[in-house]
């Protein structure tokens, strides 16, 4: 899976929801949403905010409810993406998270998107990736229900009903 969306200008301590906030990407969907196109939808893990647009998964829900299957089904749309980070760590042992990039965050972040350019040219170029620890893949964060948006809500709730009750 080729990288086509990167943002390395934080340190690693700063919260998915803040860099989401601040990317050009975040900015598109809202205003692309606000202007009708509300046929798209990104998928995040439960570190993301769940909004119009950004559907994350549901927390705890019922065995064998139409929530459930969503979940499956989010999970499984989502595990390409934890297969291209696990890749990309693989081969860039640098971006483990037992690693620590002792340069500047400006420095670090010219690596970081250096990576992602070798990364994304050694799948053009059928370099095969080192074998994915299990390690390597991404832990979903658990979400506070309470204080989800009604309107991000409806919307996955909807999706929910149309296509897994």
């Amino acid at each position: 899976m080729e990288i086509l969306s990167l943002n390395a200008q934080h340190e690693g301590r700063t919260h998915d929801a803040h860099i989401w906030r601040m990317s050009q990407l975040y900015q598109y969907m809202r205003r692309s949403y606000e202007e009708g196109d509300q046929c798209h939808w990104l998928l995040g893990d439960s570190g993301y905010p769940l909004q119009l647009w950004l559907t994350t998964p549901i927390s705890n829900p019922p065995p064998d409810s139409p929530e459930e299957r969503y979940n499956a089904h989010h999970r499984q749309a989502r595990s390409c993406v934890e297969r291209c980070i696990g890749a990309w760590k693989a081969w860039f042992r640098c971006l483990r998270k037992d690693r620590t990039l002792h340069y500047s965050p400006e420095c670090a972040g010219i690596l970081i998107n250096v990576c992602a350019i070798l990364h994304n040219m050694a799948l053009y170029y059928r370099v095969s990736h080192p074998a994915i620890a299990a390690d390597e893949f991404l832990d979903d964060e658990e979400e506070n229900e309470a204080h989800l948006p009604m309107d991000g809500v409806a919307t996955r709730r909807r999706i929910v009903v149309q296509h897994f009750a």
